[in-house]
Parts: C-alpha cells; sequence; structure tokens
C-alpha cells in the first residue's frame, strides 16, 4: 500500500523561521569577522608581515564563507516560495557610462522585518543586471530590464505592486553617473544565480 506523506502548514512556520534566526545569526557572524579583519588591518602592535598573514587566511574563510551564506539566502528564498512569505531584496548602487556598478547597500525584507545584507551579496547580485556599459544612455538598459521583470511579476502578484521599485538619479557632480534602487522579490535575483 502506497502512502502520501504531506505535512501539516504549521510544519513549515516552524522551519521557516527557524530558517530565519539562522539566516539572522549567519548575518551576525558575518558582520563581526568583517569588523575583526578590519581592526587587525589597523593594528600596528603586530608585526606587518605576521598581521598580513593572519589577515589573508581570514579574507579567505571568509570568502567561503559568504559563499555559503548565498546558498543559504538562495534555499531560505526558495522556502518562502512554498508558503505564504513574501522576502525582497532591494540593492542601492551607482554605476558610470562604463557600465561597471558599485553597490552601496543590500536589503532584504521578510514580512515587513528589513535587515541590511552585506555588501559583498549586494555585489553578487548587481552580477545579474545587464551590462550598462553598451550603450549610449545606461541608464535606459536598467529601466528596460526592470520593466521588463515588473511587468512578469505584476501578472503574477495578486495585487502586491509594491514589491517592485526602482529609483535612478542622474550624477553630475563630480563626474557624470547614477546611482540607482532597485527593490524585486528574491526569487527574481536569488532563481537566477549561479
Amino acid at each position: 500500500m502506497n502512502r502520501e506523506i504531506s505535512l501539516h502548514s504549521s510544519v513549515h512556520e516552524v522551519e521557516f523561521w527557524k530558517r530565519y534566526r539562522a539566516l539572522l545569526r549567519m548575518m551576525a557572524h558575518l558582520e563581526s569577522r568583517e569588523q575583526m579583519i578590519r581592526e587587525l588591518q589597523e593594528e600596528t602592535a603586530i608585526p606587518e608581515k605576521t598581521r598580513d598573514e593572519a589577515v589573508g587566511h581570514l579574507k579567505a574563510e571568509h570568502s567561503q564563507n559568504i559563499g555559503a551564506f548565498h546558498d543559504f539566502l538562495v534555499n531560505f528564498s526558495s522556502l518562502a516560495l512554498q508558503g505564504l512569505h513574501r522576502v525582497d531584496i532591494s540593492i542601492e548602487f551607482s554605476f558610470r557610462d562604463d557600465g561597471n556598478l558599485r553597490c552601496h547597500r543590500c536589503v532584504i525584507y521578510v514580512d515587513g522585518r528589513s535587515r541590511d545584507l552585506l555588501v559583498e551579496e549586494g555585489q553578487r547580485l548587481l552580477s545579474l543586471l545587464p551590462r550598462m556599459g553598451d550603450e549610449l544612455h545606461p541608464e535606459e538598459s536598467l529601466i528596460r530590464f526592470y520593466e521588463g521583470l515588473e511587468r512578469d511579476f505584476d501578472r503574477n502578484s495578486r495585487g502586491e505592486l509594491e514589491r517592485c521599485s526602482l529609483e535612478v538619479r542622474q550624477e553630475i557632480y563630480p563626474g557624470s553617473g547614477f546611482s540607482a534602487k532597485i527593490r524585486l522579490p528574491a526569487q527574481v535575483f536569488l532563481g537566477n544565480t549561479e
């Protein structure tokens, strides 16, 4: 006799919030490691060679931990899609005519709760945006990219239109460039990463 096992929705809720707390602990750990690396780099009482070796090892470990965090974030976002949870990501960044994107801030929103993500994670997510240096007006490429995603998401959003937004500002001084802030459901970013 073949029986399917199904989980009660409350089991999903417990697992979702358990993973959310784990996500917060991982972010706190990564932030404390970044702080330790900065403090060690500024320490003058340690011989330079010893300090550089220690910083190099810590940076290598930190890079691996950021990779593990990204994988966990992708899984967390997938789990949210299985329930009734909203997970969005916003990224504040700047770019010049050459199309290089530089992340300044990245925020995750989980059912209305916001928390800063690491800038490195924001930089990784920015790599999904189209290359903008290939056009005369790179901001137009970003706007077209956003409009396509917004249109696709709005069809399936059940009226949750505030989850998508884009702000683009042109900077004139000290040099020509743009600053932007984009907010999209996490699955848009995380469903397309490696």
